[in-house]
């Protein structure tokens, strides 16, 4: 029992151990996100390239259209209430068209790959 929590203990030493904090995003008055939609893509592109963004992105499924079954954000912040401030300038938020449940989340495996070609100046992300 002991070299099995030792071993355990020893593969979490390793793990990457990042906090982030995942926003649930549970749909409020969606009447109103077509008139918002743009206002909070640019809220989110601008979130991004401020550090702020890690992923983000609507629940979805073959029946509902995008954003009708809510959606997650996960937000580089330092608590939840400072994951809380960020969010809540978001256009969606500040308006009802979504409400939010945030956690702390510790992201400790994955994979994340990126090829660049050179010869054509081109990205992919896996």
């Amino acid at each position: 029992m002991d070299a099995q929590n030792g071993s355990a203990q020893d593969l979490l030493r390793t793990m990457l151990n990042k906090p982030l904090y995942v926003a649930l995003r549970k749909p409020g008055n969606l009447a109103r996100m077509p008139e918002l939609l743009e206002a909070h893509l640019r809220w989110m592109i601008a979130a991004e390239h401020r550090g702020e963004l890690f992923a983000s992105g609507p629940f979805a499924d073959d029946a509902s259209a995008p954003g009708a079954l809510g959606g997650m954000t996960i937000v580089r912040a330092t608590s939840v209430s400072h994951a809380r401030d960020i969010l809540s300038t978001d256009p969606f938020v500040k308006e009802g068209v979504v409400t939010l449940d945030i956690k702390k989340w510790l992201l400790m495996e994955g994979s994340l790959s990126i090829t660049v070609r050179l010869s054509d100046q081109s990205a992919r992300l896996l």
